[in-house]
């Protein structure tokens, strides 16, 4: 079990919900509605945070996480299931990485604690704003040499 405070569902969950939406969206080339992707979104951030204050085992969560944007794609966003998949795995992939290179930011440039970044307080909370910033870019990268290659 993951303890989650509340607030960390409104400034981090459904914010990277929606981009991760969004992101999927952009990696399959399906159309984007902007009412469906917010509808989406709130549902996949209520979902993951309902999966982290569950008593399973830590890597079980992301699994369950994944499962979760993908039926809900397929399901509101009207995406085809294979293009779901990739998509999603794609997209959380590159959220990883950007929790990552914050992480490694944050830690090596800043010499900042990494109990304070990797901890459910607010300050850890608003600190990874930033992964979802990286991560927006990361995804637009890959869209633009995707669109160029192809």
């Amino acid at each position: 079990m993951l303890h989650q405070p509340l607030y960390s569902l409104f400034i981090r969950m459904i914010p990277e919900a929606f981009l991760i939406m969004h992101s999927i969206c952009l990696l399959t080339a399906s159309h984007k509605d902007l009412k469906k992707i917010s509808t989406a979104a709130v549902l996949g951030g209520i979902g993951v945070y309902i999966v982290r204050l569950m008593p399973i085992h830590f890597g079980v969560h992301t699994i369950l996480s994944v499962m979760i944007d993908i039926l809900l794609v397929v399901k509101i966003l009207d995406i085809n299931i294979q293009k779901a998949i990739s998509g999603t795995l794609i997209s959380i992939i590159i959220i990883f990485m950007s929790d990552i290179i914050l992480f490694a930011i944050y830690t090596n440039v800043f010499h900042f604690s990494s109990e304070v970044i990797a901890g459910q307080t607010i300050v850890s909370v608003i600190s990874g704003i930033p992964s979802l910033i990286i991560f927006y870019f990361i995804i637009r990268a890959v869209v633009y040499v995707k669109e160029k290659r192809f």
